[in-house]
């Protein structure tokens, strides 16, 4: 969309440079015509092309279009403080839509007001201006919270996750049945320690280097060191139950962590991996190193 306002900005220089020849010269006029047309055609049919992505066939809204079009084009020249009045408008619906998308509802007569009566204030100085600007930003940060949160929790209980959670209570049942060596920690973190190493442990930030194997609760592989060599990543670049995990172990230390969901990828999982909404993931793990010499 740029490049056709771009594009549409570069005619009308180009026009306005052309017509006081074409009394004179019909050559320029005709080119200019010539230009006109070809311009329409060209952004005629960019703009079908686009619109027909996400409308399709539907003419009603193809009228809809070309009565929002001819509104503005048929304004004359001495209205261009309506025309900008106008995109002004177009921006802040576009604005608006996305804040809906986000999950933030917005009431299109009440912003349409209180926009009317800032703009018409007989002045305001760049202090309101910061002022309202930090306002809105706070509003807005607790109601994108506030929204990501409902969404969360309408998708920690669908079925999928719901399933993986009262998967995953079965399994530490079961492990804690046959294995008194199991540990949880506060988190929900439950880990089995195989050698506890030697030394210090890593602090939350600290950088590792690590041999590991994760898998789903069936036993399937989905992520794994081996082939390629240790990994070595700071602590703060995965997710919390892996790094709550490693901070357990001293250097040569191995265990075997298990994460809950709410620990690993929580209710969105990890679609690309085959990690379900709220999954429990297995993770055989061996610290080598923390904090190695560069």
């Amino acid at each position: 969309m740029k490049k056709l306002i771009l594009g549409a900005c570069a005619l009308m220089a180009l026009t306005v440079a052309s017509c006081g020849k074409c009394d004179a010269d019909k050559e320029a006029c005709a080119a200019n015509d010539s230009i006109s047309v070809a311009y329409g055609e060209f952004a005629g049919s960019m703009m079908q092309n686009e619109f027909g992505q996400y409308a399709g066939d539907d003419q009603a809204l193809r009228n809809d279009f070309v009565r929002g079009f001819q509104l503005v084009f048929g304004q004359k020249d001495s209205d261009r403080n309506e025309r900008i009045g106008m995109q002004v408008a177009l921006n802040m619906l576009s604005e608006l839509d996305q804040l809906e998308q986000q999950g933030v509802t917005i009431d299109k007569a009440k912003a349409v007001a209180a926009f009317k009566k800032a703009f018409l204030a007989d002045s305001v100085s760049p202090t309101d201006v910061q002022m309202r600007m930090a306002s809105f930003r706070r509003m807005m940060e607790a109601a994108t919270e506030q929204a990501r949160a409902a969404k969360e929790a309408e998708k920690a209980q669908a079925p999928e996750a719901k399933d993986n959670e009262a998967a995953a209570a079965k399994a530490i049942e079961n492990l804690k049945a046959d294995n008194n060596n199991v540990q949880t920690l506060p988190s929900g973190l439950v880990y089995v320690v195989e050698a506890e190493g030697t030394g210090d442990k890593p602090t939350e930030d600290a950088t590792v280097v690590v041999n590991y194997t994760g898998k789903h609760l069936n036993g399937e592989v989905f992520d794994s060191t081996d082939g390629r060599g240790p990994a070595t990543f700071n602590l703060q670049g995965v997710v919390p139950g892996f790094r709550e995990g490693l901070m357990q172990l001293a250097k040569g230390g191995k265990a075997t962590l298990y994460i809950p969901g709410n620990l690993g990828y929580g209710v969105n999982g990890q679609p690309q991996a085959g990690i379900g909404p709220n999954e429990m993931l297995v993770f055989d793990v061996e610290l080598i190193d923390i904090n190695p010499a560069k």
